[in-house]
């Protein structure tokens, strides 16, 4: 993160960076997905430090500020902080990613990391629904600011509602990082060797479908394709997100 970038407010206190530690000597870390924040694992965190696990969630560097931020930023900064969070919990016996769309990414990035053990990845984008995201990289000069609707909360319990926060908008620049890192991530698929799990919303509206059996497909070896049918992108927050945690759970205890 650059001095400009760390003295820049949070959007939301929940949205920082946290860690909550364990007591059997695995770790996770959990790294959020593109404009996302940390905010988006803490129900996650919460259950998995209430089984014993040390549990860091970093917050990639532009993130949760304003979008200036994000400006001068590029993947190989994001891959960093993410090196970083599992040097963080390189004391613990094994390290657990889990990583949300953009974040998953970085999880099959940095799988190579000492003690990392398994890989999760949610909805992690290998085909893009938004063709902006494709020519990102020749219209960083025409336009140089993204910008989507603001969306309304989802159908989603209330207890998970205060960690819905998200940014409208981010440099053009940032969104061809993106798909550059998503280039790069599926290359380095191919070289992951530690067990695996895709998990691919059918209904995504971010992440094509398409995405997960071809990083399944990518990953080869010990992984796995679990199919959520009725979730949005950022799956962390919606009626499946159970679902998530147990086939999470169940892939490190294998």
């Amino acid at each position: 993160m650059t001095v400009a970038d760390s003295t820049r407010a949070l959007v939301h206190p929940l949205a920082a960076p946290f860690r909550l530690d364990g007591s059997n000597g695995e770790a996770f870390v959990l790294i959020h997905g593109f404009t996302g924040n940390a905010a988006h694992f803490r129900p996650l965190g919460a259950q998995l430090a209430n089984r014993g696990y040390t549990v860091n969630a970093p917050l990639l560097a532009g993130h949760a500020r304003d979008p200036e931020a994000m400006r001068h930023i590029s993947r190989a900064d994001w891959i960093e902080n993410t090196l970083d969070a599992i040097r963080e919990v390189g004391d613990h016996r094994r390290v657990h990613l889990v990583g949300l769309s953009m974040g998953g990414l970085l999880a099959i990035v940095a799988a190579g990391a000492d003690r990392v053990a398994t890989v999760t990845t949610i909805n992690a984008p290998v085909v893009f629904r938004d063709r902006r995201v494709r020519i990102a990289p020749i219209a960083v000069r025409l336009k140089p600011l993204v910008r989507w609707p603001e969306e309304p909360a989802p159908d989603i319990d209330e207890e998970v509602l205060p960690f819905w926060i998200h940014a409208t908008e981010c440099p053009t620049s940032a969104v061809a990082e993106l798909y550059a890192l998503s280039r790069q991530a599926v290359r380095s698929a191919e070289h992951v060797s530690v067990p695996s799990l895709v998990i691919q919303s059918r209904t995504d509206d971010t992440a094509h479908p398409k995405s997960g059996p071809r990083l399944r497909a990518a990953l080869g070896g010990d992984s796995r394709l679990l199919w959520l049918e009725h979730s949005i992108h950022n799956s962390l927050f919606d009626r499946e997100r159970h679902v998530i945690r147990d086939a999470v759970v169940e892939l490190v205890g294998r």
